[in-house]
C-alpha cells in the first residue's frame, strides 16, 4: 500500500526548489565566429507584401536575401554570466528586406539548421521560424562555393554556385539591414483557439573582425516544394554574393507590436 504524504515536509533551501517548467532556456545572447555567405537578388513586390505582418512594409530596395554559415565555437551568455558552448554546426535562411518604424530592417523567413537541437533555443526564445534540416552546404573550392538546403523531408530546397573574385574587399560578409532582424513570436493558447503571444519581436545583431571578404556572381535554384515554397521568391536580376569569415553577436530581443493578421508559409515539417 502507498504510504501516505506527510501532513509536513522539511523546508528545502531556495537554491535546490525544484524550478519553475517554463522556460525552456534563460535568455541571453550569442557570440559566434563565423564562415558566412550572402546571396541577395531583387524580388517581387506582391511577393513581399503577403510575406510582411503588419506595420512592416516592403523596403525601398525589394530584395530577398539567402545566407548560409558554418557556426564555430558559439557560446551562449545568461544575465548571471554562464556560457554555455556549442560544437560547430551550419545553418541558413532566408530573409527579405523590410522597414519597420522608418529602419531598415531585415525579416526573418525561414532557416535551416543542420542537425538535431541547434536551432531550438533561437526558435524558444525569439520566435525565429527555424526548422532541422538533413544539410545545409557550403563547400569551398578556391573561388568557388558550391551552397544549398536538403530538408528533413529529403528536398535539394535550394542549389546554388558562387564563383568568386580573387580579391578580398573591405567589407563584411552581411549587408547592413541585417542588423535589425524581425521576426513573429508567437505561442499557442492552450485553450486551442489563438495565440497567448503574436507579438513581433526585434532581434539586434552586428558583425565584426570581418576578414577575407570576396565578392561574386551567384546561381540561384530553388526546388518546387508546397512544404517550404520559397520559390515564390522570384529573381527578378542578377544575384550577387558576399563571402567572408566574421563575428556575429546577436543581442537581446524587444518585443514590439502586437500582430493580429498574418499569412502562413508552408508547412512545419522538419
Amino acid at each position: 500500500m502507498t504510504e501516505p504524504i506527510p501532513a509536513s515536509l522539511p523546508s528545502a533551501p531556495r537554491a535546490t526548489a525544484m524550478p519553475a517548467y517554463a522556460p525552456l532556456f534563460v535568455a541571453g545572447t550569442e557570440r559566434v565566429r563565423v564562415r558566412w555567405l550572402t546571396i541577395t537578388y531583387p524580388t517581387d513586390a506582391r511577393v513581399l507584401r503577403a510575406l510582411l505582418p503588419e506595420p512592416i512594409e516592403p523596403g525601398n530596395e525589394l530584395e530577398a536575401a539567402i545566407w548560409v554559415a558554418e557556426f564555430m565555437g558559439a557560446e551562449f551568455t545568461g544575465p548571471g554570466g554562464v556560457i554555455e558552448n556549442r560544437p560547430a554546426y551550419t545553418q541558413g535562411g532566408v530573409s527579405v528586406r523590410c522597414t519597420h518604424s522608418g529602419v531598415d530592417s531585415a525579416y526573418a523567413v525561414v532557416t535551416f539548421v543542420e542537425g538535431l537541437n541547434h536551432g531550438i533555443l533561437g526558435r524558444e526564445l525569439f520566435g525565429l521560424p527555424k526548422k532541422q534540416a538533413r544539410e545545409v552546404r557550403l563547400v569551398e573550392d578556391d573561388r568557388t562555393l558550391e551552397a544549398g538546403f536538403t530538408t528533413g523531408r529529403g528536398v535539394q530546397l535550394l542549389t546554388s554556385t558562387v564563383t568568386l573574385a580573387p580579391a578580398a574587399v573591405a567589407s563584411r560578409p552581411a549587408p547592413g539591414w541585417f542588423d535589425n532582424h524581425l521576426t513573429l513570436k508567437l505561442i499557442p493558447s492552450a485553450e486551442g483557439e489563438g495565440f497567448d503571444i503574436s507579438r513581433l519581436v526585434q532581434i539586434p545583431w552586428s558583425f565584426s573582425d570581418s576578414r577575407y571578404v570576396r565578392r561574386g556572381a551567384a546561381r540561384v535554384e530553388w526546388a518546387v516544394d508546397r512544404a517550404d515554397p520559397l520559390c515564390i521568391l522570384v529573381q527578378n536580376g542578377e544575384a550577387t554574393a558576399t563571402y567572408g569569415e566574421s563575428t556575429l553577436a546577436i543581442g537581446y530581443g524587444r518585443y514590439r507590436e502586437h500582430v493580429a493578421d498574418f499569412r502562413t508559409f508552408g508547412l512545419p515539417t522538419w
